[in-house]
């Protein structure tokens, strides 16, 4: 009993689905907080009778909050970066005795949300979830996504938005690559690059509806591509102080001999050009 789920109540699922990032949303409009012990698992009845969600992993700034942004526009039950999700994959909870039960909990959340938006949703989840992709995958017809782009310029983006450093640049990249690895060996994995999305669209969309056997109509896409995506977040806009030379020192580090042996060990297609 002294282990709970806390629920936020929200009103307007509708702007839950098209929030840029679902955690901010909810910090931002909550009323009100359920607290339920961990043991009472699911709230809502339907909670199980849906399959387990789509879950789109990657290494953030890769345009992910974009994809969100066409699937709202199209209809298809999709959220951005529910918290609890990441929660799950901090190192401290991954190696606690109480792993397992946490766990079991993320499903019943899952399935109340997945309950709560009326179908089996596409859930983008949050970059630091690629450190642990077995916690989300409980079967190996399990769909899941993973979406890339060019290694330099998601390190620029990831530099000037961010700041990060040239090793951590490089090991969270390295991470999303493990993921996607691990995602090929263990479900059914689609994966995207964020620049298909901006030379053809079109294609990239109708590939993405046959995954997903949903429909993406080409004004819906249209409609995403028009808007910014990350339009009202803190992340508009940002530029951290010196990102140039800690982009410049994450290529160096990519292009080292030490690198190069990580990926090639990598039994995946080569997805960092």
């Amino acid at each position: 009993m002294h282990r709970r789920a806390l629920y936020v109540r929200s009103d307007d699922v509708e702007a839950v689905k098209a929030a840029p990032f679902y955690y901010l949303h909810l910090r931002r409009t909550a009323g009100r907080i359920v607290s339920v012990p961990l043991e009472h698992g699911p709230l809502l009845p339907a909670a199980k009778k849906y399959a387990d969600p789509v879950f789109l992993f990657s290494p953030g700034r890769v345009g992910s909050t974009l994809i969100a942004r066409v699937l709202a526009e199209a209809g298809v039950p999709s959220v951005s970066e529910p918290d609890f999700y990441s929660q799950l994959v901090h190192p401290l909870l991954r190696r606690n005795p109480l792993a397992r039960p946490f766990r079991a909990a993320m499903w019943n959340l899952s399935g109340d949300l997945s309950a709560a938006l009326g179908a089996s949703p596409v859930i983008k989840l949050r970059a630091e979830c690629a450190r642990a992709p077995e916690l989300f995958v409980r079967n190996p017809k399990a769909k899941t996504i993973v979406l890339f782009r060019g290694f330099e310029a998601w390190a620029r983006s990831t530099a000037q938005v961010f700041g990060a450093g040239p090793e951590k640049a490089v090991r969270k990249y390295l991470t999303a690559l493990k993921c996607y690895e691990t995602l090929c060996q263990t479900s059914d994995c689609h994966l995207m690059r964020f620049e298909d999305w901006v030379s053809a669209p079109s294609e990239a969309a109708a590939a993405l509806a046959a995954f997903l056997n949903r429909p993406l109509a080409p004004e819906a896409v249209r409609r995403a591509l028009s808007q910014h995506s990350q339009e009202g977040t803190p992340l508009l806009g940002r530029r951290q102080p010196g990102w140039e030379g800690k982009w410049q020192a994450a290529l160096a580090l990519w292009r080292s001999k030490r690198v190069e042996r990580a990926r090639g060990v990598l039994q995946i297609p080569v997805v960092w050009d």
